[in-house]
């Protein structure tokens, strides 16, 4: 006679939930579940344990050639994006900002990378907190016990640059490049956004360009915790490569504005191993949107830049030069 396991299963693949086993649980069901206790790291049964996958890994980017930047088609699409926004035709032609940084993407042109490894997810408050208590890391900016930012499973922000710096190398690693952050979003295809080439509103903690630029489509008003959107990772594995928090990079944020109406980043010339200029009037170049910013600036190639110290959407990730890992110890 079938167990009860063997016939839970059963009914499973067979009755009237067959199909549904790769279905994913909606992103808030706070209702259903408040006032529960915590569920636990492991659960035992008949003698199985199930363990819950760490998400903090470190994942291996292998460096070959591939193309930074934006085609001037890849540059008008993204230009038509924004002006799907609801405030597109205010700040979408050539006379803002939001225009200049699209056009900032240009000239595609080839990067060679050494092999490299980053970080899977944000860092988020929880590990961010020990360096803060090694007296390694500054604290956040953001005020304690503040439920916005300030959760274990959050991405941190509220930091500076130097903050992130110092965070990564009390890891044993560092900011990764503008150009491997792209790399690392793009994938061995290039694609447009993370996951491939079609926008999909509910694949990032995205927001909108709009007099409220919080978006509530996504699930989340604003940030999420960290791999909050399993199938918006990258062809790497990569989570939030898109949106919950931009990423500071290493990189002083650069563009060569020519005399035209267009506004190019890149010289156009190969080269290898880019880390960007020595200063910048700009700042530093942030990556991967944020949970305030719209669809166009989810895509892999988009640029922005801050000037402002440390903000509520920027945090980081960090990536680790592969010569040094024989050598480090495990990360704190």
């Amino acid at each position: 006679m079938p167990t009860p396991l063997v016939l839970a299963l059963l009914l499973e693949l067979s009755g009237p939930y067959a199909g549904l086993e790769n279905a994913r649980r909606p992103p808030r069901i706070e209702p259903f579940w408040a006032g529960l206790g915590h569920p636990s790291e492991s659960a035992a049964a008949a003698g199985i344990v199930a363990l819950r996958a760490p998400l903090e890994q470190r994942v291996r980017i292998a460096g070959p050639r591939f193309v930074m930047g934006s085609t001037n088609r890849g540059i008008n699409a993204a230009i038509e994006l924004c002006k799907k926004e609801p405030l597109g035709d205010r700040h979408c032609d050539n006379t803002h900002e939001k225009y200049r940084l699209i056009y900032s993407e240009g000239l595609p042109h080839e990067v060679t990378l050494t092999d490299y490894d980053i970080d899977r997810t944000e860092v988020p408050v929880r590990r961010y907190m020990r360096c803060v208590a090694a007296g390694r890391c500054s604290p956040p900016g953001f005020p304690a016990g503040d439920a916005r930012y300030d959760h274990p499973d959050l991405p941190v922000t509220h930091v500076r640059w130097e903050d992130a710096q110092a965070y990564c190398t009390w890891v044993g690693g560092r900011l990764p490049t503008e150009a491997e952050w792209e790399h690392a979003a793009r994938g061995k295809s290039g694609s447009i956004f993370p996951w491939g080439d079609l926008w999909n509103p509910h694949l990032a903690n995205h927001g909108s360009l709009a007099d409220d630029p919080t978006d509530g489509r996504d699930g989340f008003i604003g940030l999420a915790p960290i791999g909050s959107f399993p199938d918006g990772a990258s062809k790497s594995g990569l989570l939030d490569m898109a949106g919950n928090a931009a990423e500071w990079v290493f990189d002083y944020y650069s563009r060569e504005d020519d005399t035209s109406d267009s506004h190019y980043g890149y010289r156009g010339a190969a080269v290898v191993n880019p880390k960007g200029p020595p200063f910048s009037p700009f700042g530093h170049a942030v990556r991967g949107g944020s949970y305030r910013d719209a669809a166009f600036e989810m895509r892999t190639a988009s640029r922005q830049w801050s000037m402002v110290p440390a903000t509520r959407e920027i945090g980081f990730r960090c990536a680790y030069d592969t010569s040094a890992l024989a050598t480090q110890s495990s990360p704190p």
